[in-house]
């Protein structure tokens, strides 16, 4: 999706704060603004945005009411929320999550992360839209089903970390641990992986590298890599999601955080799937009816 095609919808209740997300998000032009909920509401619904950043903490009806009722809307639900707040608070950050936002940032805001968190949403909506044109174009596409159980493959070496993420995550899928990249592919190639994880300074590999590795697989090109990175590091954050990650959590992380990140990334997987099946679907059909229309016409012409 071009920076000049997606559409933003900016809410806050401080007008200042807006002016400052506009301008560090001056490459996509399209902008709207909502200074409350209900006029975020309104907005969204006359006219469906690409993306939503929404403030958490608003005075009447709050962010987290702003997301429960977009994301209970059919036309409204797919539509991804990044929450903009001042409350590094991972209690917030789990809610924020578990109502279907797509990410959560923290103020102070720093351009570069927010228009890398940015392009990494959009990045995701782009994917059911190059399928949505493929098919109008005659190409129908296949699109993997995610199992009941799905497959998360993780790519850590560190014992400690090991334990820490199989007691966050234990609940959340099937876990697959790989050491190294060799590893990695290997196992990749056994259990079809929903979501990849690994960290950016692996002891083996540079974590980027094995990034390369992976996304080369054609069978992984549109599995979610998470990357694991020092919350220091804001330049490994911003390469990360550059190069194609669905998100970056920083460590040291909390194991409830950590989950509900990982389980709202499953979530979006599960409701693109839905999405892609139900746009393969149409076009079948109506590839079907064509073709009955062609060969009925063939047939009164003899």
């Amino acid at each position: 999706m071009s920076a000049n095609s997606a559409r933003l919808l900016l809410v806050d209740d401080d007008p200042s704060t807006i002016r400052i997300m506009g301008q560090m998000l001056a490459a996509y032009p399209d902008q709207r603004f909502a200074t409350s909920g209900e006029a975020a509401i309104e907005l969204a619904k006359d006219s469906p945005p690409d993306l939503i950043l929404l403030d958490a903490d608003m005075p009447g009806m709050t962010g987290f009411d702003v997301c429960e009722v977009l994301k209970a809307d059919a036309n409204l639900a797919h539509v991804p929320i990044i929450f903009v707040t001042s409350h590094d608070a991972p209690a917030l950050e789990v809610d924020a999550l578990r109502l279907g936002a797509a990410d959560y940032v923290t103020k102070p805001l720093v351009a570069a992360q927010l228009t890398a968190r940015v392009r990494a949403q959009l990045r995701v909506r782009q994917i059911v839209k190059n399928i949505d044109q493929d098919c109008r174009a005659g190409t129908l596409r296949t699109w993997p089903v995610t199992p009941e159980t799905p497959n998360l493959l993780i790519i850590e070496d560190d014992p400690s970390t090991i334990q820490l993420m199989r007691r966050a995550l234990e609940n959340t899928g099937a876990l697959h641990f790989a050491a190294n990249c060799e590893e990695a592919l290997q196992k990749a190639h056994r259990h079809a992986p929903t979501l990849i994880l690994l960290d950016t300074h692996h002891s083996h590999n540079d974590g980027f590298e094995i990034c390369a590795a992976l996304k080369a697989v054609v069978a992984l090109e549109h599995v979610p890599i998470v990357y694991i990175a020092p919350a220091a590091d804001a330049d490994a954050e911003q390469q990360a999601l550059d190069l194609g990650a669905t998100d970056v959590i920083a460590k040291p992380f909390k194991p409830v955080v950590l989950q509900a990140r990982i389980q709202s990334i499953i979530d979006t997987v599960r409701r693109i799937e839905a999405e892609v099946r139900g746009i393969i679907q149409y076009w079948k059909t109506a590839d079907s009816h064509s073709s009955q229309a062609r060969a009925s016409e063939r047939k009164q012409s003899v």
